[in-house]
């Protein structure tokens, strides 16, 4: 009986050397899709005439039932002389309560004013449930740049007139100098004077002000780069992030090389608690990306973070957005809410799409 427990055990651990010694295989990724259809999109549509840019927002009601919506609009950084009917205008933000028929589509419409000239700016929508605030849609496009208006032809050539005028009073100077040296008497040449040895400290005294200005402006050129990789080593990346890290910005698509986010809106208000909500996407290229919640994040320091609230995660978004993967070639839209410790202000968001990919970063400062 003895014999045969040991030839069990041999093989048992026999059994468990191999698979230590076998590749592990990681597990193949849920199919997407536990989040219900989206009754409602939104569109937005541009035009732009001088400074002034008129929104047309466009809901489509895809189903069989009317959809009571909220719609909020973030119009771009700068804006003034905003108008919209029937909304709602907080700063940047425009939002409208807007009931859309089933099969049937809903315009509302805005305006507002750009500094000329100005770049291309991003302007993004989001369209929610208004009964249980269920995120269901979000556009972003840009409004095109404008350039400064041509100066008239004077001005374009008043600096070349001016230089021409400038070069002209140099040169006749310069004539009337050479006119008056050559008028002067000739000078007999006065004796040299003996050349006077220079003390030997003298040499030694500016070469060491040269190494000492030299290492001077190599310290100001490198500290700062010194830091930052300092900063790198031990500061927010180096908690096993890997791989490029890009800057983010709002209505504009960012990619860390295998996601890529475009975050919508982040609104963060203040009160007992801090909460930020944002709005954004992530589409898989040609691979599958996995999410997780514990890897979106705000952080308050350096070295401090806050994650998603799961319940207001479900209730925002219908259901759990990081339950199954992205498959290549497709979008997810999320709604997260962040509650911020009491004291603490937001400095940056940070979406990533797997425990060690680097992410794209939002500046919230």
């Amino acid at each position: 009986m003895t014999s045969v427990i040991d030839v069990m055990t041999i093989l048992t651990l026999g059994v468990a050397a191999v698979q230590a010694f076998l590749p592990v295989t990681a597990p193949a990724p849920q199919p997407a899709a536990a989040l219900p259809d989206s009754p409602v999109q939104i569109a937005v549509q541009t035009q732009s005439s001088g400074a002034n840019t008129v929104y047309h927002l466009v809901l489509t009601n895809t189903s069989a039932l009317p959809v009571t919506t909220t719609v909020v609009q973030r119009m771009p950084d700068g804006t003034t002389s905003l108008v919209a009917d029937g909304a709602a205008i907080d700063g940047d933000r425009v939002s409208w309560s807007a009931k859309v028929a089933p099969k049937a589509d809903v315009t509302l419409q805005s305006s507002g004013a750009l500094p000329v000239p100005h770049a291309a700016e991003p302007v993004t929508a989001c369209v929610s449930d208004a009964a249980s605030g269920r995120l269901l849609d979000c556009f972003a496009t840009d409004v095109a740049a404008v350039a400064a208006p041509e100066a008239p032809w004077w001005r374009r050539w008043l600096p070349y007139a001016a230089l021409a005028a400038a070069l002209g009073v140099l040169i006749w100077l310069g004539v009337r100098a050479c006119q008056r040296r050559q008028a002067r008497p000739a000078r007999e040449p006065e004796p040299r004077r003996p050349r006077r040895e220079v003390a030997w400290w003298v040499p030694v005294s500016v070469a060491a002000a040269a190494v000492i200005a030299v290492s001077a402006a190599a310290l100001v050129i490198f500290a700062p780069k010194m830091a930052e990789a300092v900063e790198n080593a031990q500061g927010v990346r180096a908690h096993a992030w890997n791989g490029p890290q890009a800057d983010a910005e709002l209505g504009e698509q960012a990619s860390d090389g295998t996601a890529h986010f475009t975050i919508y809106s982040v609104t963060c208000s203040n009160g007992k608690t801090t909460t930020c909500d944002v709005t954004a996407s992530v589409a898989a290229g040609d691979k599958t990306v996995q999410l997780f919640r514990s890897m979106q994040r705000v952080y308050t320091s350096d070295t401090t973070w806050v994650e998603p609230d799961p319940a207001a995660l479900v209730a925002a978004n219908g259901g759990d957005p990081f339950a199954a993967a992205v498959v290549p070639g497709t979008e997810r839209l999320m709604a997260l809410r962040f509650t911020v410790p009491t004291g603490a202000q937001p400095q940056r968001l940070e979406l990533h799409d797997g425990a060690f990919a680097g992410g794209v970063v939002l500046d919230l400062e």
